[in-house]
């Protein structure tokens, strides 16, 4: 991220420094989203392993090149700090409904083509509709700005990130505050090995839900209140500065993990718990973005250059950080606990009893380790000080 980041800032087009990358990664991005479903016949288990391998990569890199010019848009496009944070809030929602898209679409795949044919169908379909819809950020916006002086050397950018504060603080934040996604990302075991079958009554009937269907009910809880807080985040920004957002709502979510520690784990409270925390969730993810792309005017106030792509690419290298330390941490944590995994019978999984020892591991993934993550999330954002009259008189000086 960080070297597409320094080619981006090297950039110099009659388009800016953003926008042809994203139209000239459109179609890279859809071949390589459809190869990742399609795979050739006759390859052992070793090929396919292989191609597995090469074509994710491959597919990852391509989307670093559309995806770093894309989040550093919003700090090229205007210099207004609220049209920024309204354009990011509104380009994080849908972000977010696009995410829950294929989950919608693949079962309808299935469905139509059978498990067969049905992911390579849909890999394919949502390559082609995604880049081709990836395209309106191209055709739909205008760089403010085209830098006519010489493009930046390797060791220019690397320097601007040293002045970068702002940048700093947040990105620790963040990466430092990963556990606080644990109750998402350890959903399924929670609600398997946790909460187990549970009846709910609606509207008169009884309904039963366990597995993927309770999983999906509870992280529908946290999802909803993270899209409010999303919509909110403009609103809130006109109230508090930064720091002060993310203060109120890391407490927030604190409380909340440490308040389920101590209560029954049902799925009344466990529910109630993550639609608590989604929406602290929501707002900080939004204001991170925010806050990245004022750390782009703080290098332009102190130094005169602006280094969207650079500075933006460790916003999304910190994002794939944070995927990265949650997915390892929930796998080590399984392996600490003594977690017994399910046995396959012919097509079906069983799952196995676990120990008093294991399920209480399970407990801290949603109570213990996400208020730790919440509360170390706060400890950066005390040095984090672009906010306030520092940031209008930058905003001034810089437009």
């Amino acid at each position: 991220d960080p070297i597409m980041g320094t080619i981006v800032d090297k950039t110099r087009s009659k388009w800016g420094k953003m926008r042809p990358y994203i139209i000239f990664s459109s179609l890279p991005l859809a071949l390589s989203t459809a190869s990742l479903f399609i795979v050739p016949s006759g390859m052992g288990q070793t090929g396919r392993i292989v191609y597995a391998y090469v074509t994710y990569i491959l597919w990852g890199m391509v989307y670093t090149v559309c995806d770093v010019p894309f989040w550093g848009l919003a700090s090229s496009m205007t210099p207004n700090p609220k049209e920024r944070i309204a354009f990011i809030s509104t380009s994080r929602l849908v972000h977010s409904v696009g995410g829950v898209l294929p989950m919608v679409l693949v079962p309808l795949f299935v469905g139509m083509f059978g498990d067969e044919k049905a992911y390579t169908y849909a890999g394919i379909t949502i390559g082609i509709f995604g880049s081709a819809f990836f395209t309106l950020a191209f055709f739909g916006t205008e760089e403010r700005s085209q830098s006519k002086d010489k493009s930046p050397s390797l060791r220019e950018c690397l320097s601007y990130l040293k002045i970068n504060k702002p940048l700093r603080y947040v990105v620790a934040a963040n990466v430092l505050g990963f556990m606080r996604a644990l109750p998402v990302v350890a959903g399924m075991y929670i609600a398997v090995y946790v909460l187990g079958e549970q009846t709910v009554n609606i509207f008169g009937k009884s309904l039963t839900l366990n597995g993927a269907a309770l999983n999906t009910a509870l992280v529908a809880g946290w999802g909803v209140s993270g899209y409010v807080g999303m919509i909110l985040t403009p609103k809130i920004c006109e109230k508090l500065d930064y720091r002060q957002i993310y203060y109120v709502f890391a407490t927030v979510g604190a409380v909340a993990s440490l308040g389920l520690f101590f209560l029954p784990k049902t799925l009344l409270t466990v529910f109630l718990t993550l639609l608590i925390c989604g929406m602290p969730y929501g707002v900080v993810a939004n204001i991170n973005y925010s806050m990245i792309a004022d750390s782009v005017d703080y290098v332009e106030w102190k130094t005169g250059k602006r280094t969207e792509g650079v500075t933006v690419s460790f916003q999304t290298l910190m994002n794939k950080t944070m995927t990265a330390l949650q997915t390892g941490s929930v796998s080590l944590m399984l392996m600490a606990i003594g977690f017994v995994q399910p046995i396959k019978e012919g097509n079906e999984l069983i799952t196995q009893a676990q120990t008093a020892k294991t399920v209480n591991g399970l407990i801290l993934l949603i109570t213990i380790l996400p208020a730790l993550g919440w509360i170390i999330s706060m400890i950066p954002m005390r040095y984090y000080t672009f906010i306030g009259e520092e940031r209008k008189i930058a905003h001034r000086e810089i437009v």
